[in-house]
């Protein structure tokens, strides 16, 4: 199980600067031991590291288009992609992009897999570069 966190900050709106949530990227993975059969948290580790900078990457790659009020061009153009609006090469340049405006450390691979149906899909994975 794991549990967001998020934190409190003021972020520009349509309407002037408001007080909102917005996610922390910071998760924390509880410990959680069965004692007296009755689950119990008794510990928690929280994602850090190399382990953050990942999970950003993978946020970035699932944001859809459109979300932000300030900024309608920043995230992906899933809605489009599955509508068949976009092609799937802008699909993936948007996908390169929004891991590019996180880091350079982290590479996008993409390929295709085929089900047992013989239809391809687009996938894609994060690697770490050298």
């Amino acid at each position: 199980m794991d549990v967001k966190v998020y934190k409190k900050e003021e972020v520009l709106q349509p309407s002037g600067s408001e007080s909102v949530y917005v996610p922390d990227v910071i998760d924390i993975i509880p410990k959680i031991e069965v004692i007296d059969g009755v689950e119990t948290l008794t510990d928690c580790e929280l994602v850090d590291g190399r382990d953050v900078l990942e999970q950003q990457c993978a946020l970035a790659t699932i944001f859809q288009r459109g979300l932000d009020p300030i900024d309608l061009n920043d995230g992906i153009r899933w809605s489009e992609a599955i509508l068949e609006e976009i092609s799937s090469l802008q699909l993936i340049q948007d996908i390169i992009e929004a891991v590019a405006r996180v880091t350079s450390a982290i590479s996008v691979i993409f390929d295709t897999v085929e089900d047992d149906k013989g239809n391809s899909y687009l996938s894609y994975r994060l690697v770490e570069v050298a």
